[in-house]
């Protein structure tokens, strides 16, 4: 039994993770980790149930301030989708989405051996955001074939690509064919448009992907969350009758480096 456990250990592959003040994103989870502490004393006295508070009342502006900052998509921010546009029906998803913030958790609060009390609040991004992209999304006349890949892994491990909720994929002549308009909205209120994993055996990869994916190599990123292809593979994906409902379902994983 331990060598077994050794041996999971030793294959574990860690997730996609970006630090930002005071906490982290996990890309792969799709999650934003802030933690906050406080040593606060009252009096001579250190009142543990004053130190959890204080850490509590700390970790609420912590969370809503990284929240904002984080990647939406290409070119876009959070925040920006916090604010009604001229279209009427934007207030309802921006309404959504400030008070979604409100929906972030303790994870785990530690007591330190110095008397500190550390507090972790997590925010599920996709849960948190998903009113913003269920308000791009259309339903699309692709279904499932039994030919062809069953996903799309894009080796995106030599370019300076940085991840957000929703990435773009484009064509060598920069037309977009992976967006949330071509993603079937039953799909985005269930999971996010993307996975990232650091490696393409990461078992999630094949979870999201599935058995048999058609594995590319990114050619370029033009910017923040664009996967450029190349001629070829933009030719092989146009070409493909599969690829659309692949599309529609999300299939899709991005290999990164942290």
């Amino acid at each position: 039994m331990i060598s077994l456990l050794f041996c999971a250990a030793a294959f574990a592959i860690e997730p996609v993770i970006e630090s930002v003040e005071a906490g982290q994103i996990n890309w792969t989870t799709m999650e934003l980790e802030i933690t906050s502490r406080s040593d606060r004393t009252v009096g001579a006295w250190k009142d543990v149930r004053v130190q959890e508070q204080d850490a509590l009342d700390r970790l609420k502006p912590l969370v809503e301030d990284a929240a904002k900052r984080v990647r939406m998509f290409p070119g876009t921010r959070a925040e920006d989708h916090m604010t009604p546009g001229e279209d009427p029906s934007s207030i309802d998803v921006v309404r959504r989405i400030n008070d979604g913030m409100g929906a972030w958790r303790v994870r785990e609060t530690r007591y330190l051996s110095n008397g500190g009390v550390e507090m972790d609040g997590v925010l599920e991004l996709h849960r948190w955001l998903r009113p913003a992209l269920l308000a791009l999304a259309h339903t699309p006349a692709e279904t499932a074939t039994s030919d062809g890949p069953t996903g799309l892994l894009i080796d995106a491990r030599h370019l300076a690509f940085r991840p957000c909720i929703s990435p773009e994929i484009w064509t060598a002549d920069e037309t977009p064919i992976f967006s949330p308009q071509r993603i079937n909205p039953e799909v985005l209120r269930v999971r996010s448009p993307t996975m990232y994993v650091r490696d393409p055996a990461d078992p999630k990869a094949a979870e999201r992907a599935g058995e048999h994916p058609l594995f590319i190599t990114a050619a370029a990123s033009t910017r923040d969350c664009v996967v450029m292809l190349s001629p070829a593979d933009s030719q092989l994906l146009n070409a493909s009758k599969a690829f659309p409902a692949v599309v529609a379902s999300a299939k899709v994983v991005v290999v990164v480096s942290p």
